[in-house]
């Protein structure tokens, strides 16, 4: 482990140590330095990089910044590779700050005032042990525009018992007081989904707040450990978490905890149910349709290609809205039963978040829109006149006004955060996204258990899978209709195998 001799270790603690693991990020680590160093507050703060002996230039990269910004940037650089844990352990014991920000070397923040913000927060809500903003998932293969990682609906306050339920803060947004953990048990390290143990950990002693505003991005990428996993081994990998969490920590949350372990173990049960019904039924190497939820895991059927129906990635939860350095355009869609957020992207690649605004329907015609705002004289700025919009007979409307605030190209992204929009909306169109994926070359549609449902709400889909496609499995657990043929008479049941 290494410490610049130039390191700030002498000066009076910082408030903030922003603690950053990294290991063979050599294309973000820059990035993520750059989005730590710009950062404007009032008052001192440290960066620590721990580099875990990197195979690519990650290390040489770092070596760089703290010699450039040696007031500012300490390095622990393992001789050997220890591992996320180990490095996480020891920048824990070297950092000095009152709070503590987590910053992965293959995330970034966007806004120079997110240390400030969070301090302030913390500052105004002593109940609160940590605090979190809201973020940006960007998936790196591409195929996915960006959206958020927070959902329309979380508080701005919550409790220990909400965190149970499932992980809702993104890392790169987290901020939380060093005092109230004291020394980290040393089970924390062994375990996995370290940073929702880490937040679970610190909500024992306070609240959590919540900012909600979008200052970060969280990268997802195929090396992701978690994102690698199929359905199956998420759930048994929850299941692990949760009891070994529950045995650490004495019990004392152990109702809240079987009520979830019960529910993981529901799951389990049927998807490997599921899967065992399947792999009896489809023929070798077969292409695979699986009606499934909006960001649901596909099923792991082994030997079998797995396409999602309906498609995730053929009707996005965020559409481009607008281009342009600075405009106006008019949105005349705004539905009283969702949340959207306009977002303006600047930057060489516009992955770079300049503004936000986020736009709601009156709940009713008694309430008085918010006052419009002057448009700023400078600077990147989007804005939503009128904000909320009065409700109209189906739908209401806004005007969009913007600027990237030097005159650089910028593009907007509206955001609707329903994920009915992820669903077809007739049974018309249901069975043209269905035929779409079979013409692609699906083979067979399997229906689980859970989604029946959706067959009796899409009635004119299951009229037209009955009426024209072999019902090759019906049970209890799913449904599988063939599609490689279809036949010129009407309904083939199982008999007519």
């Amino acid at each position: 482990m290494t410490v610049p001799d130039s390191s700030p270790a002498t000066r009076p603690h910082p408030r903030v140590s922003v603690v950053t693991n990294t290991y063979n990020h050599e294309h973000y680590i820059a990035q993520a330095v750059e989005s730590a160093l710009m950062q404007k507050a009032q008052f001192d703060y440290e960066i620590l990089i721990g580099e875990d002996c990197s195979s690519d230039s990650t290390r040489k990269i770092v070596c760089e910044y703290a010699a450039r910004n040696p007031s500012r940037i300490r390095l622990l650089l393992h001789p050997s590779n220890v591992g996320g844990p180990a490095s996480f352990k020891q920048l824990l014991a070297e950092s000095r700050g009152e709070f503590v920000s987590i910053l992965e070397g293959d995330d970034y923040w966007t806004c120079p005032d997110k240390l400030q913000k969070q301090v302030s927060f913390l500052d105004q809500h002593p109940e609160c042990a940590l605090c979190f903003h809201n973020a940006l998932r960007i998936y790196e293969d591409g195929s996915r525009v960006p959206v958020v990682y927070t959902g329309a609906g979380q508080t701005r306050i919550s409790a220990l018992e909400d965190l149970w339920q499932h992980n809702f803060i993104a890392t790169c947004t987290a901020m939380f007081r060093k005092d109230v953990l004291g020394d980290f048990p040393e089970w924390y390290y062994d375990l996995p989904l370290g940073d929702w143990a880490l937040w679970i950990l610190c909500a024992q002693y306070g609240k959590i707040g919540y900012i909600d505003e979008i200052l970060g991005v969280h990268r997802i990428h195929s090396r992701g450990l978690w994102s690698g996993l199929d359905s199956i081994q998420k759930l048994e990998g929850l299941i692990a978490f949760y009891e070994t969490m529950n045995a650490n920590l004495d019990f004392r949350f152990n109702d809240i905890v079987e009520h979830w372990v019960s529910a993981r173990r529901k799951q389990l049960a049927g998807e490997c149910a599921l899967v065992e019904a399947a792999q009896r039924t489809l023929p070798p190497a077969s292409v695979v349709i699986v009606m499934s939820r909006a960001y649901d895991d596909p099923p792991p059927l082994k030997g079998h290609q797995v396409r999602a129906f309906p498609d995730p990635l053929g009707k996005q939860t965020q559409r481009h809205f607008a281009s342009g350095s600075v405009g106006s355009a008019e949105a005349p869609w705004i539905g009283a039963d969702a949340t959207y957020d306009f977002r303006l992207f600047g930057g060489v690649a516009r992955d770079k978040l300049l503004a936000s605004v986020t736009v709601r329907q009156n709940a009713t015609p008694l309430c008085s829109p918010v006052s419009d705002k002057e448009p700023r004289k400078s600077g990147a700025f989007i804005e939503a006149s009128p904000n909320p919009v009065p409700p109209g007979t189906k739908y209401g409307k806004t005007t969009i006004n913007w600027s990237t605030g030097d005159g650089s190209p910028g593009i907007i992204y509206v955001a609707l955060e329903d994920q009915r929009v992820h669903y077809p909306a007739n049974s018309s169109e249901a069975i043209e996204q269905l035929e779409t994926l079979r013409a692609k070359g699906g083979e067979f549609l399997l229906v689980p258990r859970k989604l029946f449902s959706w067959l009796e709400e899409y009635v004119g889909l299951k009229e037209h899978l009955d009426g024209h496609y072999r019902l090759a499995q019906d049970d209890e657990t799913c449904l599988i209709y063939d599609l490689r043929e279809m036949p010129s008479g009407g309904r083939l049941g199982m008999a007519a195998r």
